[in-house]
C-alpha cells in the first residue's frame, strides 16, 4: 500500500468510526517498536488532522541495557517530530511478584494507568495505541484458546468506553513495516517477541502460520470475525443495559436484581446481568469467569432466602426475598445500630453510615403521603428521653393503622427485609413502647393529630448505603 493509500485508510476510520476529530490532543503510546513508530509517524503526517500528539513510553525495566535503549529511542524520536514525551519506569517484575499477576498482566495495567493519568493530566480527547489486523487475529485465538463468549472474542474495539483509539486496525503488521522501510523511519526490536514462553508469541510464530497454510487470508478472515462479533456484542451489551435499567440497581459496594422478574429472563441473559451487577460491585470483572455467573444462577434458581455464594474481588452473592444481591464481604457483616439514648433535638450517628436527625416541626397534614424514612411524636405524649436500638424478635409494636400488636419479628419478614440488615434497622422507644422502626412501621403511640405545631420531625438518614435498605 502506498504512502498515500495508508494515510487514506487511516484518516476514513479515524472519520468513520469518530475516533477524533481535528485539533484533538491525542496521547501516542509508543514503544519504541515498529507498529508505533509508524503510528506515531501516521498521526503526525496525517493530511487534514492537525492533531496536538502526546507521545508515552513505559520503560517495564525488564530487559536491562535494551529497555533503557527503548526509552532513549522513544525520547530521541519524539524530539525529531518536536512532540512533547512522558516517560515513566515501572519495575515491573516487583509489580507483577506484589500483586500475584503475570508479567504480561501487571505490564498491561502499568501501561494503562500511566496513558489514562496522561489522558487525564492534559485532558486528552483519546488514548491512541498501535493495535493491527494482525494483533486481532493473534487476540482472538489467544482468547478462544483461554476460553471466552461473545464479549472476549469480539477482541479489540476501534474505540472504548475508556477513549482508546486504536487507527490501525484495518492494517497489517507487513503494510506498516512496508511503511517504515519506504520512509527510512527507524525503529526498535524487541527480543522478547521471539521468547515462545508467551503464549501470545507462540500463537503469532506458531499458530497462525499453520493455519495460514489452510487459508493465507487467515488474518483478515480472524479480524472480519471479530468485528461481525463486536457487532454482536454490541447490541447484547445494549439490551442487557436496557433490562440493568428496569431489574438492577447499585450503590457504593453493592449491586442488586429484582428477583422475581430475574427468573423469567432467558440464562444467556441473566449471566450478563449477573457480570453486570459484579462489574457495579466490583468495579471491573477481572478474574470472573463463567463458572462464578453460573455459581449465582444457581443460588437464584435454588430459592433458598438467605443463601450465599463466595465469589472473587472479595465479594458475596446473597439471595433475599426480593432480590440477588452482590456485595463486598464487609457490607455483609454490619454491626448492629448503636445503642443510645435521645436526650433532645439533634442528629445522631447510629452506626454503618445512619443517622437520626430529629427536629422541631409541624405534623403532616397527610400520613399516607409521608416518606418512610421520615416520622413524627407528639413531645407531650412522649418526652425526652427516647431509647434507641436494635429490634428485639420477640417484642410486639403496635402498629399505626392497625389494632393490637405484631411481633418484630413478623413485621420484619413481611417487608422481607434480609436476615443481615434486620439488626441495622433503628427501633425508636419511649419507656419501652415502640414508636418507630425505621424505615419501616410506625407505632400509633405518641401520635400527633395532622397540623399540630410543637411536633418533632424524626428523619432516618444514609439509609441509601445498606444494601437492600427498606
Amino acid at each position: 500500500m502506498s504512502q498515500h493509500s495508508l494515510h487514506t485508510s487511516v484518516a476514513n476510520v479515524i472519520r468513520d468510526r469518530n475516533l477524533a476529530t481535528p485539533g484533538d490532543c491525542l496521547i501516542v503510546a509508543v514503544s519504541g517498536g515498529a507498529d508505533s513508530v509508524a503510528l506515531l509517524d501516521l498521526l503526525a503526517t496525517l493530511p487534514c488532522y492537525s492533531f496536538r500528539l502526546i507521545v508515552a513510553h513505559l520503560n517495564h525495566l525488564l530487559r536491562g541495557p535494551e529497555s533503557d535503549g527503548d526509552e532513549r529511542f522513544v525520547a530521541e524520536l519524539a524530539a525529531r517530530y518536536n512532540l512533547p514525551c512522558a516517560i515513566r519506569r515501572v519495575d515491573v517484575r516487583s509489580l507483577a511478584s506484589q500483586q500475584r499477576q503475570s508479567l504480561e498482566e501487571a505490564g498491561r495495567e502499568a501501561r494503562y494507568a500511566f496513558f489514562h493519568e496522561l489522558r487525564q493530566q492534559h485532558q486528552a480527547a483519546a488514548i491512541a495505541l498501535a493495535h493491527h489486523a494482525d494483533d486481532q487475529a493473534e487476540t482472538l485465538l489467544l482468547r478462544l484458546l483461554r476460553g471466552a463468549g461473545t464479549s472476549g472474542l469480539a477482541a479489540m474495539a476501534h474505540r472504548t468506553d475508556q477513549a482508546i483509539i486504536r487507527p490501525l486496525l484495518g492494517l497489517h503488521r507487513d503494510e506498516l513495516r512496508a511503511y517504515l522501510a519506504n520512509h527510512g523511519i527507524p525503529f526498535r526490536e524487541d527480543a522478547s517477541n521471539q521468547d515462545r514462553s508467551f503464549l501470545r508469541n507462540r500463537i503469532r510464530l506458531e499458530l497462525l502460520p499453520l493455519l495460514a497454510s489452510y487459508n493465507p487470508a487467515i488474518s483478515e478472515r480472524l479480524a472480519a470475525t471479530a468485528d461481525l462479533l463486536a457487532d454482536d456484542e454490541r447490541l447484547l451489551e445494549q439490551l442487557t443495559r436496557q433490562e440493568w435499567d428496569r431489574l438492577g440497581s447499585t450503590q457504593t459496594g453493592w449491586a442488586t436484581l429484582q428477583r422475581g422478574p430475574l427468573l423469567g429472563q432467558p440464562l444467556g441473559l441473566r449471566l450478563r446481568l449477573y457480570r453486570y451487577a459484579i462489574a457495579m460491585a466490583s468495579g471491573d470483572l477481572r478474574r470472573i469467569e463463567r463458572k462464578h455467573c453460573l455459581a449465582l444462577d444457581a443460588l437464584l434458581l435454588g430459592g433458598q432466602s438467605g443463601a450465599r455464594v463466595a465469589l472473587p474481588k472479595g465479594l458475596t452473592g446473597l439471595l433475599s426475598a426480593d432480590h440477588l444481591l452482590v456485595a463486598r464481604h464487609e457490607l455483609l457483616r454490619l454491626p448492629p445500630v448503636a445503642s443510645l439514648t435521645i436526650a433532645g433535638p439533634g442528629c445522631y450517628e447510629l452506626g454503618n453510615g445512619l443517622q437520626m436527625l430529629v427536629e422541631q416541626a409541624s405534623a403532616p397534614a397527610d400520613w399516607q403521603a409521608l416518606p418512610p424514612h421520615i416520622s413524627y411524636v407528639d413531645p407531650s405524649q412522649a418526652p425526652f428521653p427516647w431509647e434507641l436500638r436494635a429490634a428485639r424478635p420477640a417484642e410486639r409494636m403496635q402498629l399505626l393503622g392497625m389494632d393490637g400488636s405484631r411481633p418484630v419479628r413478623d413485621i420484619l419478614a413481611d417487608a422481607k427485609v434480609p436476615r443481615h440488615l434486620r439488626p441495622c434497622l433503628p427501633l425508636l422507644l419511649y419507656e419501652g413502647n415502640p414508636l418507630w422502626l425505621a424505615p419501616l412501621r410506625r407505632s400509633r403511640l405518641a401520635l400527633v393529630p395532622s397540623g399540630q405545631s410543637g411536633a418533632l420531625r424524626l428523619t432516618l438518614l444514609g439509609r441509601e448505603q445498606l444494601p437492600l435498605f427498606p
